[in-house]
């Protein structure tokens, strides 16, 4: 017998609405691929999955098509305060615009902490009024990030009274531990959320929403195997590791999936030449073409690194800056594209100048030029001092670019180093954060680059890799279902 299954999704992008991150690819993509799960023998659950998001001002300014759905109030101790509910059009699942007062004149995110969290908590209540209005209600609420960590909190006080929420279940799943939200009580108290209460979360973060959000949840997730383990540890806890080691019963870890038909080399028009496993031969010519643009030595046989990302300390590029300068013995050229901190766009702008046959430095956020860079370099680069998941390793073996990472996080789970997979490895992996072992699996890549018909079966294992969301969504539906 077919059972039906409400999810509310509560997240602060999706793609293709609103995309800054990977929240934005996670809010646009896992509940197309919820939706779309067969049923079958092992799946006698049809899935309603609706998303609800900011009516961020931005998307007014794009002017994506909407229609309105409903008008309705929400109470706080400075009385009552108007939600205007329309739903955006032309998508695959049903995606709700909550807008208001705290919404409007924001930026997506912004420096001040005080109006963002104002914002999202006014988000959060909406939400519930929201599905009363529709009557609709959700079996469970899948809160994300701290932006939707107060509705977990709300959820958990309402249901105790009200009988919409009575049976709804929260699952609250982090995506990147250390952005918590800001410390503002009057906000909490405009809502009458209190305070985290564990005792096992320090009294300084209690007022934090990832706080409350990680307190209230019936069940905890994030985004990898490995940073589920690794968030339990004093170097990636952020001071939540002895709650989170001490709930490690409700806690799990998911690995993101991608699109993959949004990631096809084979049908990728943006790319100078598409190609798959059985044309790799002319994936040569896309490295040739990106050599001739940036004016680099057109030559094949010199290795050629790509950096993607945001330019953070986080992401680690700081520490393959300070390994090209120590790699001038061997021959390599390498193209990094991004934006992020002044220092960081700084080295990579000064590596170029003191290299300019080798290194172009693109300081710029450009998608495009992203998808050629897949499809042209040979390695790329990942140095993350820490990443929850991460996409780019997984689009780059797509395209036949060997990832060449930090082992943390999603990039430990989803990369396969020789040494632990002598037949099977798909990139190449250092244990240590530093410029040492960056230097390290670098020169390693650089090695293994010049034995061409091993390299060739890498590239085609690369390619071959399942990162669907259908895996992962299953095991979504798994977590719901237990809860």
């Amino acid at each position: 017998m077919t059972k039906k299954l409400n999810i509310l999704f509560l997240i602060s992008e999706a793609d293709p609405l609103i995309k800054i991150g990977g929240l934005g690819d996670v809010g646009g993509t896992l509940p197309i691929a919820l939706k779309n799960l067969k049923l079958s023998k092992t799946n006698q659950t049809e899935i309603d999955v609706r998303v609800a998001i900011p009516y961020h001002d931005r998307l007014k300014q794009i002017n994506w098509p909407s229609e309105w759905v409903l008008n309705s109030k929400i109470q706080s101790r400075r009385g009552f305060r108007d939600i205007y509910i329309s739903k955006a059009l032309e998508t695959e699942v049903p995606i709700y615009l909550i807008d208001g007062v705290p919404i409007r004149n924001t930026g997506i995110y912004s420096s001040n902490t005080h109006t963002d969290l104002e914002k999202y908590a006014f988000f959060c209540m909406a939400a519930f009024e929201m599905c009363r209005k529709l009557d609709w209600k959700p079996d469970i609420l899948h809160a994300h990030d701290w932006h939707a960590a107060l509705s977990v909190k709300k959820l958990a006080q309402i249901r105790a009274y009200d009988p919409f929420f009575q049976g709804t279940k929260s699952l609250y799943t982090i995506h990147n531990l250390p952005y918590s939200g800001g410390n503002h009580p009057d906000i909490l108290d405009l809502y009458d959320i209190p305070p985290a209460f564990d005792l096992d979360i320090p009294y300084y973060l209690r007022s934090l929403p990832m706080a409350i959000g990680l307190d209230a949840a019936d069940h905890i997730s994030t985004v990898s195997k490995t940073y589920a383990e690794e968030i339990t540890t004093e170097a990636f806890g952020h001071g939540y590791q002895t709650f989170l080691r001490n709930n490690r019963h409700k806690l799990s870890g998911i690995v993101n999936g991608i699109m993959m038909d949004q990631w096809n080399p084979e049908i990728d028009k943006v790319i100078y030449q598409p190609f798959s496993g059985k044309t790799l031969e002319k994936r040569a010519e896309n490295k040739r073409r990106i050599q001739e643009d940036f004016n680099l030595p057109q030559n094949p046989d010199i290795p050629l690194f790509v950096m993607v990302g945001r330019m953070t300390y986080q992401k680690g590029f700081d520490l393959c800056i300070q390994a090209f300068k120590q790699m001038y013995d061997i021959n390599w050229q390498a193209i990094i594209l991004g934006t992020g901190e002044e220092a960081v766009q700084r080295s990579c702008v000064e590596l170029e100048r003191s290299n300019p046959d080798r290194v172009r430095a693109v300081i710029k956020f450009d998608s495009p030029l992203s998808r050629k860079l897949y499809a042209s370099g040979d390695m790329f680069l990942m140095p993350s001092r820490y990443e929850p998941c991460g996409i780019a390793q997984m689009i780059s073996m797509l395209y036949g670019c060997i990832p060449v990472a930090c082992a943390t996080g999603g990039l430990k789970d989803t990369i396969k180093d020789p040494f632990d997979h002598p037949k099977d490895y798909t990139g190449f992996l250092f244990n240590n954060a530093d410029v040492g072992g960056a230097e390290w699996a670098m020169r390693r890549s650089i090695e293994y680059y010049y034995d061409k018909e091993n390299w060739r079966k890498l590239q085609l294992r690369g390619m071959k890799q399942d990162f669907s969301w259908e895996k992962q969504a299953l095991q979504y539906l798994k977590l719901y279902k237990s809860l």
